[in-house]
């Protein structure tokens, strides 16, 4: 019997894609169908379609890759992506290869011959816009370009060319890596750290012995400064002129990273990668003390805010000095030209950035110095502190930190200043794991002083203590204050006895920008920053100035202009709901359905007439997420008694907290409360609206456990009488006992008197209780078919959070809950605009 023929692992794998290849609708179809016959793990991150080291992929459906032309959209896309690798500092390699592979075909071409376009530094294309929807002039490029005609195009429709397109893809995944790297990528002033972290993953441990790894980087990066000797496993570092330092490092390891990165020739690179350096390392202890070193660009934005306020070529008058106690490495006097340097003192707490400032600014006077330890019994002394020359005559015969010169500069009446300063921003915790890692940050020689002049718990803030030091240093002086911060303390609540009792300045200019900035930052947790400049010499209130800065997106580019209000806390939305006394023990809820029994600040108590808890957090949009209502006390800080005294002004806080959507520039902005009296209309909106928001998180249950006793938890704000309740299907025998001798809840009682009254509800929110309405009709017809126990549903007045959890959990309702979706988002259409009018928000 004749043997069957041999399939080759080529028509094997033809066999299993084809099939797929066919019945593939989406993108995603392909690309799973390509992968399986790969063999191929998905690698998907920074949004590319498959990353492999050798072969880049990019997938499409239906797009006629076969025609050259209507390949490039896909090719500029797949550009982006390339160029996202080499400059971002990636840690990923640039593969060699690409491959774009839609259901009928795969274009291959090289990484290389696209370099012109991925690598270009003039400014022709905007790299900024989303990959999938390239720059238009772009796409013209390629379709013109001449590696267009490089291209390997392969159809699938054929075996030969299938095949062939098999064996070029293998052909690729069988290129040695160390020799088949597209191109080095360069290290810049915008993707060092990144390099670094990878550098310093790999090397750091090697030669962490006396020196940051960061010095040994800065070298490695430049030519001719390192030294490879790969028979014996080390390398040379020369670290300073005449300082070579010798570490144990595998060859192989140095090479592949070496072959991945070009060495920076520019001096200029060189330079900017040196001043921000101390970014690079101690990273863990710098947090600590709140050090977020300020980003050059913005820095340099700073000096240009303080020529317009101060005049051109400021740094030039004979009698001004310029003083960063929180020096660092001399971010913010970088740009400042060398005829600044002798009049700038700089400070700063690390004895290295010291050695640093003392090469980079020459001239200077730079010194170590803890500035809220430091001189502090001096400078607070009645009898001592250079605030003229008779108290500098007694304080010549005691020991002083700060250098001469400057404590003579102090001591003239005629000097002005500038303080240019970032100062750290951590703030002492206390108790639990933040606690454990800052608990001992501000326990300070000027926390003393603050405590002295009972300033309670703004204390606990390196920032306040900077500042609280500074005015008492520069009382009665000629001074600009140029500070850069989180701008909190304009407005935050517990930031009110630093303004009445410190920050008594009066604003002149500045510009805000996004903490994204910031190296180490997140972009999911982006807040404001700040360049305040403020004349020290005119003090007044914050309170009633107008205080409106210029704001920046990331390439320092100006985009629009925003007032920060600085309320006092008096007039906050905090303050606006009367808040009842907690008398009675009631379990405290951390979520809609889950009780706290642990904790140091279990909040357990509840006023007589308890409707619900609104959990209120905070008054700023920061803390928007911190807004729920709940069935008993919130479990720690940051909650009150709803009770029907308080019940219309509590729904209204719940919504004007939800409403807006929190952004970067706005989530300090604080809640005030409103300017003038609120519609009817708008609080029944309100109310309607928080009712049934997701936020609402009351419920109802049974005989929950707590501190040794059974509760029963009403839903006091369901909002359907007992009357209408009774009409609907309710197959569940048990929940329809209950209803003959049950009694109607507040929120179904108010809202019948305000649907009787003259002014009754505006029509977007009887369309909410209409579709609402609905969702709950599906919920009791199905009650049978829900997981009542994993929601705990048993009483008949279950909460919005557990009707609506129950129907998604099981996919029932889907159509009822996309209706009440959209009449909810047009009632919140109508309140929004109001949140302002009104305002809640400026």
């Amino acid at each position: 019997m004749p043997k069957p023929p041999v399939r080759s692992p080529a028509i094997a794998r033809l066999g299993v894609l084809r099939p797929k290849l066919a019945k593939a609708k989406t993108e995603e179809d392909v690309k799973h169908a390509w992968a399986q016959a790969l063999k191929l793990d998905y690698d998907t991150s920074d949004d590319i379609d498959l990353y492999t080291a050798q072969v880049l992929f990019e997938f499409k459906c239906d797009a006629s890759l076969n025609l050259r032309p209507k390949a490039a959209p896909v090719l500029a896309q797949l550009l982006y992506y390339l160029r996202r690798l080499r400059q971002s500092g990636s840690r990923r390699a640039i593969p060699p290869v690409f491959a774009l592979i839609d259901r009928a075909s795969v274009v291959m071409g090289q990484a290389r011959d696209w370099h012109d376009l991925f690598a270009e530094t003039e400014g022709w294309f905007d790299w900024d816009l989303s990959p999938s929807k390239p720059d238009a002039r772009l796409v013209v490029k390629v379709a013109s370009h001449p590696a267009l005609k490089k291209l390997q195009v392969f159809g699938l429709h054929t075996d030969a060319e299938a095949l062939a397109a098999l064996d070029a893809l293998d052909a690729a995944f069988s290129t040695q890596l160390s020799l088949g790297f597209a191109e080095k990528k360069p290290i810049t002033e915008e993707n060092f750290e990144d390099v670094f972290a990878y550098w310093n993953d790999m090397f750091g441990e090697a030669v962490r012995n006396g020196f940051k790894s960061s010095r040994y980087f800065v070298s490695d990066i430049q030519p001719g400064r390192t030294q490879v000797v790969a028979s014996q496993g080390k390398v040379f570092f020369q670290v300073g002129p005449e300082d070579m330092r010798i570490k144990r490092i595998l060859a192989e390891d140095y090479d592949n990273f070496w072959r991945q990165y070009d060495r920076v020739t520019d001096p200029d690179t060189v330079r900017g990668i040196i001043a921000k350096a101390d970014r690079l390392t101690d990273d863990l202890q710098r947090r600590k003390h709140g050090e977020f070193f300020t980003p050059l660009a913005f820095a340099r934005k700073g000096l240009d805010y303080l020529a317009r306020e101060l005049g051109e070529r400021w740094w030039e008058r004979e009698n001004l000095r310029v003083w960063d106690m929180a020096a660092g490495t001399g971010n913010l006097q970088y740009h400042l030209p060398a005829k600044a340097w002798p009049k700038l003192y700089l400070s700063t707490l690390y004895p290295e950035e010291a050695e640093h400032c003392e090469r980079l600014f020459p001239g200077a006077t730079v010194f170590q110095y803890d500035y809220l330890n430091d001189d502090v019994g001096n400078v607070f002394d009645d009898t001592a502190g250079p605030l003229g020359q008779q108290r500098l005559q007694h304080a010549s015969r005691t020991t002083w930190k700060l250098p001469p010169s400057l404590r003579q500069d102090l001591a003239n009446p005629a000097i002005e200043w500038v303080i240019l300063i970032n100062p750290p921003f951590a703030t002492a915790q206390q108790g639990g794991a933040a606690g454990a890692n800052k608990a001992d940050v501000s326990k300070t020689a000027v926390r003393q002083e603050m405590h002295a002049h009972q300033l309670g718990e703004v204390s606990r803030e390196l920032f306040s203590q900077f500042l609280f030091r500074i005015r008492h240093e520069f009382a009665g002086r000629q001074a600009w204050l140029g500070l850069f911060s989180k701008i909190k303390y304009l407005n935050a609540t517990n930031d009110q006895k630093l303004r009445d009792a410190v920050f008594r300045f009066t604003f002149r200019r500045g510009f805000m920008f996004s903490s994204v900035n910031f190296s180490g930052t997140s972009r999911t947790g982006q807040f404001p920053v700040g360049f305040l400049i403020w004349d020290l010499a005119q003090t007044q209130a914050l309170e009633g100035q107008r205080i409106e800065l210029d704001v920046f997106d990331t390439e320092v580019q100006k985009v629009t202009t925003k007032r920060v209000v600085a309320e006092h806390r008096s007039g906050f939305l905090s303050k606006w709901v009367t808040r009842p006394s907690a008398v009675t023990r009631f379990p405290p809820f951390s979520s809609a359905i889950t009780i706290k029994t642990t904790g140091p600040d279990l909040r357990d108590r509840i006023s007589a007439d308890f409707l619900a808890s609104l959990m209120c957090k905070g008054n700023d949009l920061q803390n928007q997420n911190m807004t729920a209502l709940l069935s008993g006390p919130y479990a720690s800080a940051g909650g009150h008694s709803v009770t029907p005294e308080n019940f219309e002004r509590a729904l209204v806080v719940h919504a004007v907290r939800r409403l807006p959507k929190a952004q970067w520039h706005n989530d300090r902005d604080p809640f005030l409360q409103p300017a003038k009296p609120l519609p009817t209309a708008f609080v029944r909106d309100c109310v309607v609206w928080s009712l049934l928001a997701n936020s609402n998180a009351t419920v109802a249950m049974r005989d929950v456990a707590y501190g040794g006793q059974n509760f029963q938890v009403p839903n006091h704000l369901y909002p359907w009488t007992l009357a209408e309740l009774r009409q609907w299907s309710m197959p569940d025998t048990d929940m329809a006992q209950q209803l003959p001798t049950a009694e109607d809840r507040f929120a179904a009682l108010w809202l019948q008197r305000a649907q009787a009254d003259g002014e009754g509800l505006s029509a977007q929110a009887q369309d909410v209780l209409a579709q609402a309405k609905a969702v709950h009709r599906v919920f009791y017809a199905h009650l049978h078919q829900l997981r009542v126990g994993k929601y705990r549903i048993e009483p008949w007045d279950a909460g919005w959070w557990q009707v609506r959890s129950a129907l998604e959990d099981r996919q029932l309702g889907t159509e009822a809950l996309a209706q009440f979706r959209q009449a909810h988002d047009a009632l919140k259409r109508q309140l929004l605009p109001q949140v302002y009018t009104l305002g809640f928000l400026t």
